[in-house]
């Protein structure tokens, strides 16, 4: 039997699913390349979330950070998105408040057993966004099992 193509989901590419079968049921997802654009593909711009699509974010575990959306905020307000100790090689030259623009992000669709995951780059332009998609998911979250 031939290895069948990676599946393809809004804004997820399933490049090195372990299941490798057509469909988005019972499959797990790297959605960093899509980054912030393909979670308003995803989500709609305002956002919205719901039982069946909502993400969480600074999860960490094997794939990331708990750097929280607003340490990325504070990070690029005070240093920019290209600050120049970050040219440094050495470690030592980067505050103890800097953060990095780099968020991690787990996109849930429970419904078909289907989880996205990995670290999106953020802008400012990206916060208020991602902000109001933390709410709206966290909002879905606590229907889950309500009448």
């Amino acid at each position: 039997m031939a290895e069948q193509q990676a599946v393809e989901y809004p804004a997820l590419a399933c490049s090195s699913c372990g299941y490798r079968k057509d469909g988005a049921h019972y499959n797990i997802w790297v959605i960093s390349s899509g980054g912030v654009a393909g979670l308003r593909k995803m989500f709609g711009d305002p956002p919205h979330a719901n039982e069946m699509n909502f993400a969480l974010f600074s999860t960490s575990g094997v794939h990331g950070n708990y750097t929280t959306i607003e340490e990325i905020e504070h990070s690029l307000g005070k240093y920019g998105s290209d600050p120049a100790f970050m040219q440094d090689e050495s470690e030592e030259s980067i505050p103890d408040d800097y953060h990095g623009p780099s968020l991690t992000v787990a996109v849930y669709h429970p419904r078909i057993i289907g989880i996205g995951y990995g670290n999106v780059q953020v802008t400012l332009e990206d916060i208020p966004f991602l902000k109001a998609l933390r709410q709206s998911s966290w909002d879905a979250v606590q229907r889950i099992g309500r009448k």
